[in-house]
């Protein structure tokens, strides 16, 4: 895939902004002139993106989070349950709402950081296995909703400095990727309307982003 030429810069709703991708999506698009509503559930979250530049909204995905979309062409999902454990709450039926929200009238654009293994969750390591099984409904809810959706599943995830480079595939081979280059990926796929409707795993390799996503298929 290749970058759309001359697309405008949009206004981009980031769910799961203050998450370590989400803050890497955000700080990312801010730069690349993009304007970015942020949702975040807590004010120094909310402090600390309006200093990067982005337009903060307070919100809370279990319960009002809707004011994030005002204005947006696009929404990009990178929330998760993480450490909390609510992974049915958040990576499951918060998505699905969003998608059901989005389906009814909004954005058509979305795209979802997911996970490695949703597919196959019995290859993975046990302690992923529930989170994953849940991903796995909602990814397929999202999948079946009408929306200009693209799917982004990660390896394991680190807070090194981005590469640029990568490795695609569905399936990719098992791996890690930093935070940075996961966002990389999510804005590629935004610029470059090809992406919609595909679904892939990435991990960190030896091809430019751009290039790699050229095997997407």
């Amino acid at each position: 895939m290749t970058q759309d030429s001359g697309q405008a810069r949009q206004t981009v709703a980031v769910l799961g902004a203050g998450g370590g991708v989400g803050r890497q999506v955000v700080h990312q698009l801010v730069q690349a002139g993009d304007t970015v509503r942020a949702l975040v559930r807590q004010q120094e979250q909310a402090d600390a993106l309006d200093a990067l530049g982005a337009v903060s909204v307070l919100g809370d995905l279990s319960g009002d989070w809707e004011a994030v979309l005002d204005g947006a062409t696009a929404v990009i999902w990178a929330a998760g349950a993480g450490t909390s454990g609510q992974f049915q709450q958040i990576d499951g039926e918060a998505l699905m709402r969003v998608a059901d929200r989005l389906s009814a009238g909004g954005p058509r654009r979305l795209i979802v950081v997911s996970s490695m293994g949703v597919d196959r969750p019995e290859q993975m390591p046990p302690f992923l296995n529930a989170v994953l099984r849940v991903k796995a409904v909602s990814d397929a809810h999202v999948q079946a909703s009408g929306l200009e959706f693209t799917i982004v599943r990660p390896g394991g995830l680190t807070n090194e400095t981005g590469t640029g480079q990568v490795a695609v595939g569905l399936p990719a081979p098992r791996g890690m990727i930093s935070r940075e280059d996961v966002a990389a990926v999510v804005i590629a796929c935004l610029r470059d309307s090809r992406s919609i409707g595909k679904t892939f795993e990435v991990v960190g390799g030896t091809e430019a982003i751009q290039e790699a996503l050229e095997r997407v298929e």
